[in-house]
């Protein structure tokens, strides 16, 4: 991989924000309302005496992080969608660009994107709530890597089944994480779930990471297996997921069809 194309991607996406404010809008807009949303319940909960101490600082965790691994999964698939509602797919690899430097520099855009959101609504739940997350960072950064790793492995399936199925199938870029939220446990614990939900949970990495949140945030210390599992289930899907995108990529360039996405 060459640092200067993977750098001219990166600059492509910075031109297409000055000019397409949507893309900037997106990244903040859905986590600052994920935030207050969840502000405006728990101050409702805690007024009523119904939330335990410490809730708070869980949801509004929980929120901040779940809506940063949202933007990221969703921009991952949106950045390639772009380039077919642009078509300027064909232009694009038409260049020594490959699939490798092209995917390196949506991830670097995406992950500057996620950052500037969760810091966004990081900020917004500090000055309205009163909740710091910027101290317990670094502590959730190992859960915060399984997020952005599991982003980039479903972003991946995602772009991979547009190759094969078009963009008929675009509604799964935004709708994808509203059917792993339920059995990701990001508000609850995975005990709090039916029996039978339970182990399929468990093998989603985002659960792993929420427990291993929830932990850190309550004071229970650095959860080791939560980050170990989350980590080697990342391993398996990205794997796959790389293994599966590439399959679709190279079976539509043979067959022609980059230039017939629509």
């Amino acid at each position: 991989m060459k640092p200067h194309r993977i750098a001219a991607v990166v600059v492509r996406h910075g031109y297409e924000a000055r000019r397409n404010l949507d893309r900037i809008t997106d990244a903040i807009y859905w986590p600052i309302m994920d935030i207050v949303v969840w502000g405006f319940l728990a101050i409702y909960l805690a007024r009523g005496g119904q939330m335990k101490p410490g809730l708070v600082s869980l949801l509004l965790g929980a929120a901040i992080l779940w809506g940063m691994f949202r933007a990221f999964q969703r921009d991952m698939a949106v950045g390639f969608l772009a380039e077919l509602w642009t078509r300027n797919l064909v232009n694009l690899f038409s260049t020594p660009l490959t699939v490798a430097e092209y995917i390196t520099g949506l991830i670097i855009v995406n992950l500057l994107k996620a950052l500037i959101g969760m810091t966004a609504a990081a900020l917004i739940a500090w000055f309205c709530y009163s909740y710091n997350i910027f101290p317990a960072l670094l502590g959730l950064a190992p859960f915060i890597f399984n997020l952005m790793a599991f982003a980039i492995a479903v972003g991946a399936i995602i772009t991979g089944l547009i190759f094969r199925y078009s963009t008929r199938i675009q509604g799964l870029t935004w709708s994808l994480t509203g059917l792993l939220m339920p059995l990701s446990c990001v508000f609850y614990p995975v005990k709090a779930l039916p029996r039978f939900l339970r182990p399929p949970a468990q093998l989603l990495p985002t659960t792993q990471s929420f427990e291993g949140m929830r932990q850190a945030l309550s004071g229970g210390g650095f959860s080791h297996q939560d980050f170990a599992w989350g980590l080697a289930l990342n391993a398996i899907y990205l794997i796959g997921a790389i293994l599966f995108f590439r399959t679709m990529f190279e079976s539509a360039r043979a067959r022609g069809l980059l230039v017939k996405i629509e």
